[in-house]
């Protein structure tokens, strides 16, 4: 296969094809450059004339899964993980957003009824993804649903309380996300991450800490922790799911997903405000939101902040628009992470560093006052003491004496107190 049809929705928008040595190169279909539509990224406008390599693999390889879980999606379906296009052949039929990919020429997957799960089967489901990713290897030959990120996940529809494996047709609701097994406690890490956010006034995804033996939070030997998270990128349209169509801020400015990282050449908070300022439907609006994420982030100890894990929503209401975060872990409390931030606030990468003068330069690295930037820092900060105090009543019982939660609330004191002092200074 040397070619592949891309689908916005299910709508054919245009073709990825394979060139010597790997390469890629993307062309809109007439019909999308004549109507107008289709869109796939800010990075890729509408345009007669083909998309070279350097051009479409920013938004092609930030579709893919990254590190172990991108190798081990490699070994379980046969293809080499640096190989963008065999691996999208493979397991492009669901992506991030409303885009899907199938062999050039060949029909839609028709829709079939979900395998639902009982708790049994989820245990057991579970228990396999890491030798099995997305079910490769089963009587079906695994699924076609590709998902961003380096850690072991599962696309699910969850429906009236049940959870299903679906193929992309009816599209999946949810996440399954596993924690690595490296890191003590990331279930309730990450789980704890989402809903201060979401207490704080701060948009992010909906997400419930889960076990697998039973649905009740009983904990027996064998239970196998899992994060369910609610995928912003669907909607639910008079009863149907709809695909909603998304990308991460590195596929949007056309950064490769190696360059993720503001220290590797990747976006920082200047390049990533000038997008949303040119770009966004709202600007004032999405920039006091990104600002708001920044520090929140910076609040938890979330190190690991980088381009990719901030998006914007490209359809609906108010689009283009800053998506809600996700994957709010804080990693600064696990012994070997970085003790630098993913991204640069105000041009220091360490935050017991941070200063007046960082807010100032951040300031301008968002085209704001700093009167502004300055008031916004304390709100934030007030806001997220505020969802500290209610900390145990936002996680199921099973999770919510975790001693790492106390670890984590010890983080934000701390830097609760920095940008106090940082603020004071200006």
């Amino acid at each position: 296969m040397s070619a592949l049809d891309v689908h916005l929705h299910d709508v054919l928008v245009g073709r990825l094809e394979r060139l010597d040595q790997a390469r890629l190169r993307f062309t809109y279909t007439e019909r999308a450059v004549a109507e107008g539509n289709g869109s796939l990224s800010l990075s890729l406008p509408l345009r007669a004339e083909p998309f070279d390599d350097v051009e479409c693999r920013p938004f092609f390889g930030g579709l893919l899964p990254e590190g172990d879980f991108l190798r081990a999606v490699g070994r379980a379906f046969g293809v080499a993980p640096t190989n963008a296009f065999a691996v999208l052949a493979a397991i492009g039929g669901e992506c991030a957003g409303a885009v899907s990919l199938t062999g050039a020429g060949s029909p839609r997957p028709a829709e079939r009824p979900p395998r639902w799960l009982g708790s049994h089967e989820l245990h057991q489901l579970i228990t396999s993804l890491p030798s099995r990713p997305l079910l490769s290897g089963d009587e079906e030959g695994g699924l076609r649903l590709s998902l961003a990120g380096a850690q072991d996940k599962l696309p699910v529809l969850f429906e009236g309380g049940r959870l299903g494996v679906t193929r992309g047709v009816p599209p999946s609701t949810h996440i399954i996300k596993l924690p690595d097994v490296r890191f003590a406690d990331m279930v309730a890490n990450e789980a704890y991450g989402l809903a201060l956010a979401a207490e704080a006034g701060i948009e992010a995804a909906a997400a419930r800490p889960r076990l697998t033996s039973t649905h009740a939070f009983e904990r027996s030997p064998d239970d196998r922790e899992h994060l369910l998270v609610r995928r912003y990128d669907r909607s639910d349209d008079g009863g149907a799911v709809r695909r909603v169509h998304q990308e991460d801020l590195c596929q949007a400015l056309g950064f490769v997903p190696e360059q993720k990282y503001e220290a590797d050449g990747g976006p920082g908070v200047a390049g990533c405000a000038d997008l949303i300022r040119r770009r966004a439907a709202a600007p004032a609006l999405d920039l006091l939101a990104f600002l708001d994420a920044l520090l929140f982030n910076f609040m938890i100890g979330n190190h690991d902040a980088h381009a990719k894990n901030y998006s914007l929503i490209l359809e609906g209401p108010r689009a283009p628009r800053i998506a809600p975060l996700y994957d709010l872990l804080s990693t600064v409390v696990y012994e070997g992470l970085s003790r630098k931030m993913a991204m640069k606030l105000g041009g220091e990468y360490r935050p017991p560093y941070v200063r007046g003068r960082h807010l100032e330069r951040l300031a301008g690295d968002l085209g704001m006052g700093v009167p502004a930037v300055r008031d916004r820092a304390l709100a934030v900060r007030d806001r997220v003491i505020e969802a500290v105090a209610g900390g145990p009543a936002l996680l199921p019982a099973e999770f919510a004496d975790r001693e790492i939660l106390t670890r984590i609330n010890g983080v934000i004191d701390d830097r609760s107190k920095l940008l106090a002092d940082a603020a004071a200074e200006l």
